[in-house]
């Protein structure tokens, strides 16, 4: 690691990924600072001892999957080469048109301004919709199920576009990563061993780094900023590879600061730099507000059907249909969810320590707390009805399905008096589009029922009280104006309006000494699809213009890019 970059980037996932590619691809000196660890795809566990170990706990272990737990929300996010692209469910859906028409996103922003960088981005993923590959791999029965079902509740189901490769054997054409064909094993969540999953350390990082000169530092967990003569200070712990839990202090200055480490991680880094290092005070009120969890509901599904669906066969995710209500102003979005085999092998009772007479959720919450080793003081991460929902259903009948919506977005994340992120949100507000929500999944389990004889559904805001999200995002607080207009922090003349942004961050940077936070992952509001492929977008078409910058109209800035939520440089800063 050199002392000082023309751009630092904090967080190696959706948003740092691409921002770093472009950059570096412009001529930029670029460096990544990512506190998880580089995974080889050998090392991606399948047991439940591996699959514990796989988990990012404080002071045990660096793991590649974060669980964190609020009081009334859960949150799963990334840590590794590659943010939350190791463990994401592969889906690229482009944002309704509609929901960039709402107020909370600036009047320029719109999906005909977006068209072509949702192209660029559907290039570099390789993203389309599932195919099948006869004989030896038709479309899951779980694809099927979801179809059939969907139709038989009046509704249109399509296979949506996911990043997974399905070709032969052969290096990607963008990194020269040798990929292999899906297998159909239904891992994606605990990492991919064949390749074929188009993540960002073989795509977007691996380009970069072979072609480009980017340097990615692994094993760095950013802690806070200050202003610098040269630009801005980032200051980190350097983790010890061997000893979770202990590390060294250093520095890196970059003329431009991107922070990109997760909708959690990014503002918690900013938070500390306003209020416990007191480096950038003039950040505004608003950092924090109005969090959204993208209306995400996870374990909901159809139970007891008499034609076997095969549960964890396939691609985690592969179709999905809109089940928004007519006349309602909610957005609802439902998907097919396949579980990997360790879960499954809980809820089918293998273990000795886990019963068959346990419900489903019950399954759940064991295998996401004991069996994974989690600790916190809020040891109930998923509360239940104890209402047998098992019923001694085979998992292999089990259609499970996950539901994204348009949530109120008014989430306030702030540090606690030990220094650490609380999320402070109360789900009254959104009640209304989860019920809606929960009514599309008695829909898709009513019609199940008829083409399958499914026996009962589950429908989560009743069976589930606490919400488990994948999706979060947007904690800067208010959308940006129409000209793109920042908020202002250390070392400006302060603009009293408090103007935090998620919108794509489409024009170059302004001349100047203030830092600009510029807020990415965040979204604008809940856009009710899988916000991946929104968050990649206004990355790579406001890089491509700021990489076309003149260097020396590159002001000095901090943006805040957040993407809930990344290959051979040796970093010794």
């Amino acid at each position: 690691m050199r002392e000082q970059y023309d751009v630092v980037v904090i967080g190696s996932g959706f948003g740092g990924a691409v921002t770093a590619a472009r950059l570096a691809q412009a001529g930029r000196s670029v460096c990544i600072l990512e506190r998880g660890r580089r995974w080889d795809k050998r090392e991606f566990p399948r047991s439940i001892g591996q699959v514990k170990n796989a988990m990012w706990r404080d002071n045990e272990s660096y793991g590649f999957i974060e669980y964190k737990v609020f009081r009334r929300m859960d949150v799963i996010q990334g840590a590794g080469v590659g943010g939350g692209s190791l463990h994401y469910f592969n889906v690229h859906l482009r944002a309704p048109r509609d929901i960039l028409e709402r107020p909370e996103w600036p009047a320029r922003i719109k999906r005909d301004l977006m068209e072509p960088y949702y192209d660029l981005a559907q290039d570099m993923l390789d993203s389309k919709p599932l195919e099948p590959r006869l004989p030896r791999y038709p479309l899951p029965k779980r694809t099927e199920a979801f179809a059939a079902a969907a139709a038989a509740a009046g509704r249109t189901a399509e296979r949506v576009p996911i990043a997974v490769y399905t070709g032969p054997p052969a290096p990607n054409r963008h990194s020269g990563v040798l990929q292999e064909p899906c297998d159909y094993a239904g891992d994606c969540l605990l990492g991919c061993r064949t390749h074929s999953k188009n993540t960002l350390d073989l795509t977007y990082l691996a380009m970069a780094e072979s072609k480009y000169g980017l340097e990615i530092c692994p094993l760095h967990s950013a802690d806070y900023i200050e202003p610098d003569s040269a630009g801005y200070r980032v200051h980190f712990t350097r983790l010890d590879p061997e000893h979770p839990g202990r590390g060294e202090a250093g520095s890196v200055v970059g003329k431009q600061v991107v922070v990109s480490a997760g909708s959690l991680g990014s503002t918690e880094i900013l938070l500390r730099s306003r209020d416990r290092s007191k480096t950038l005070p003039r950040l505004p009120a608003s950092l924090g507000r109005r969090f959204s969890s993208n209306g995400d509901m996870l374990f909901s599904g159809t139970l007891g059907a008499e034609r076997a669906i095969e549960p964890g066969e396939g691609p985690s995710i592969t179709i999905g249909a809109d089940f928004s209500r007519p006349g309602s102003r909610h957005r609802i979005y439902i998907e097919d969810l396949g579980f990997p085999n360790p879960f499954l092998w809980l809820l089918e009772g293998s273990l000795p320590s886990v019963s068959r007479s346990l419900g489903l959720v019950r399954a759940a919450g064991s295998y996401l707390g004991a069996a994974l080793g989690l600790h916190h003081k809020n040891h109930s991460r998923i509360g239940f009805e104890s209402d047998n929902l098992f019923a001694g259903n085979r998992t292999e009948h089990f259609l499970p399905y996950l539901g994204m919506g348009t949530d109120a977005g008014d989430g306030v994340l702030s540090l606690d008096d030990n220094g650490d992120l609380d999320l402070d949100w109360d789900p009254a507000s959104s009640m209304e589009m989860f019920l809606e929500m929960e009514q599309g999944f008695q829909e898709l389990s009513t019609a199940g029922r008829r083409r399958q004889r499914s026996r009962r559904g589950l429908g989560p805001p009743r069976a589930v009280r606490r919400r488990l999200r994948d999706h979060p995002g947007r904690a800067l607080g208010q959308p940006v104006d129409d000209d793109h207009r920042a908020v202002r922090a250390r070392r400006a003349v302060d603009d009293p309006r408090p103007r935090a942004r998620r919108a794509p961050r489409d024009h170059p940077a302004r001349r100047g000494r203030a830092a600009r936070l510029r807020r990415r992952s965040g979204l604008g509001l809940s856009t009710s699809h899988n916000p991946v492929r929104v968050e990649a977008v206004p990355i790579d078409g406001t890089t491509e213009m700021l990489g076309k910058q003149p260097r020396s109209e590159s002001s000095r800035a901090v943006r805040a890019c957040g993407s809930s939520v990344g290959h051979r440089a040796t970093c010794r800063g």
